[in-house]
């Protein structure tokens, strides 16, 4: 009986170590660009970061992503064309395309395995985002102060299976098209 109650509090203890970190919020470095991001988890020890992989250029479509041990690329897949992004994390790929070309507030997400509709609540107030799925998924994002694009809080309660990926993306897409270019 001891040994069956030890294993089962060992299984535990690695499934909470294995779990990856939630992130709940993101917050421009600096009050005057969006070029670089702080990125808060659910783990007070680990932060991450979301940077401008050439913001001397003034380039727009590379990023980079570090959160941890989790690192990610964002690359807007045709340098003239924001329409369409790639993101890659631990192995997997996400392809971002609008649902409409020119319509930067509703977006169509597939990692192969799920196929995801993120969203601005409304189109000209970007303030709000959301899912809009037929499965049970909930995942958003608001500023955490109204009129100000500098806080936003996320709330997460994907599935595991929905990867780190994905979430990325979501983030992501609302930051650079929620923010102005400084």
């Amino acid at each position: 009986m001891k040994r069956g109650s030890v294993l089962f509090l060992l299984l535990l203890l690695f499934i909470q170590i294995g779990t990856a970190q939630k992130i709940i919020g993101v917050g421009s470095r600096y009050n005057n660009s969006f070029r670089e991001w702080i990125i808060t988890t659910d783990d007070e020890d680990i932060e991450g970061q979301l940077r401008m992989r050439w913001a001397f250029r003034d380039d727009w479509t590379e990023w980079d992503l570090s959160i941890g041990d989790i690192s990610a690329t964002i690359e807007q897949k045709w340098t003239d064309d924001p329409n369409l992004w790639v993101i890659r994390c631990e192995g997997e790929t996400v392809n971002a395309k609008t649902a409409w070309s020119g319509e930067f507030h509703r977006w169509k997400l597939s990692d192969g395995h799920h196929h995801l509709n993120w969203q601005a609540e409304y189109a000209n107030h970007r303030e709000e985002w959301e899912l809009d799925t037929q499965e049970d998924y909930f995942f958003e994002m608001r500023t955490y102060w109204e009129g100000d694009p500098r806080e936003w809080v996320v709330k997460d309660e994907l599935p595991e299976d929905i990867t780190m990926a994905m979430r990325i993306a979501m983030i992501f897409l609302t930051l650079h098209f929620s923010t102005p270019r400084i």
